[in-house]
C-alpha cells in the first residue's frame, strides 16, 4: 500500500528530479536540475514514506497563463491516480493563485489521460529544438 502526499513547494533536490526522470526513462539532464524548482511558478513532489515518487513544475506569468511541465511518476506507483492526482492539485493551487488557463503539451498516447484530468484538447503548436 502507497501512503503518498503531495506538497507545493517542498523542498527537493535537482538529484532527486534528474533520478526521476531516468525511472520514467527520460534523459537526465545531468546538472540541471537544481535551478528548475527555483525557478517554477510553483512545483509539487510527491513522495512516499519520505521517498520521491512523483514531480511537476509549473510556469506561469502568474494572471492568465500557467504551463503545467515535467509531470512525472516513478514507473512502480504508475496506474494508481497519483498523476492525476498532481494535475489535479496543479490546477487547484493556480486557480486560487488567480491563473486563469492551465496548458500542456503532451504526446498523442496521453491524450486519454489529461481528458481525464479536465482538459480541452485543441490544436496547437510546438518548435522543440532537439528534435530538430
Amino acid at each position: 500500500m502507497i501512503d503518498f502526499t503531495i506538497e507545493r513547494d517542498d523542498p527537493v533536490s535537482g538529484t532527486a528530479i534528474e533520478a526521476l526522470r531516468l525511472a520514467v526513462g527520460w534523459d537526465e539532464e545531468a546538472g540541471k536540475y537544481d535551478r528548475v524548482p527555483a525557478n517554477a511558478w510553483m512545483h509539487l513532489t510527491v513522495r512516499d514514506r519520505g521517498r520521491l515518487i512523483g514531480y511537476v513544475s509549473v510556469v506561469s506569468d502568474g494572471i492568465c497563463n500557467a504551463f503545467i511541465a515535467d509531470l512525472m511518476v516513478h514507473p512502480g506507483f504508475q496506474r494508481r491516480g497519483i498523476g492525476t492526482a498532481v494535475v489535479r492539485r496543479a490546477v487547484r493551487e493556480l486557480h486560487a493563485d488567480g491563473v486563469r488557463g492551465v496548458h500542456v503539451t503532451f504526446t498523442p498516447e496521453l491524450e486519454p489521460f489529461y481528458r481525464a484530468c479536465g482538459f480541452l484538447v485543441i490544436m496547437g503548436g510546438i518548435i522543440d529544438n532537439d528534435l530538430g
